[in-house]
């Protein structure tokens, strides 16, 4: 549940950051989202993102939101050293669109919760019948 939280946090924050910067015009944050709309349309970046999302989903762990923030490092880094940038900047816009593509998997997947619970839960578990001696 917090990893949902954190997740609607990230989409939340970013939005906030884009429509201030763009009312008031700040040149930086234009060239930030300019750069996240560049990168987060990379195959690699959107692979990279989905993966982390799903395998946060599938398997979730007591300290998901922190494993969240490391894999996205992990795999900031893991893409500069394959494409080489030289650029702090860009390093920081690939970040923050990992963190994105993943919260967007992790919100997406929680509407489909309900569904899975209610499709699965006419299944019996199997049961072991020992053998008679």
């Amino acid at each position: 549940m917090v990893l949902l939280y954190f997740s609607y946090l990230i989409i939340v924050v970013n939005i906030l950051i884009l429509s201030v910067g763009y009312v008031a015009n700040i040149a930086f944050i234009g060239l930030f989202l300019g750069g996240l709309m560049a990168i987060g349309t990379d195959p690699i970046i959107l692979i990279l993102g989905a993966l982390l999302g799903a395998g946060l989903v599938a398997k979730p762990y007591k300290f998901s939101v922190i494993y969240l923030w490391l894999g996205a490092m992990f795999l900031t880094m893991l893409v500069h050293v394959i494409l080489g940038t030289t650029k702090v900047m860009v390093d920081l816009v690939k970040f923050d669109a990992l963190l994105i593509i993943s919260a967007f998997i992790i919100i997406t997947t929680s509407f489909f919760r309900p569904l899975i619970a209610d499709m699965t839960e006419d299944f019996e578990k199997p049961t072991t019948k020992k053998a008679p001696k």
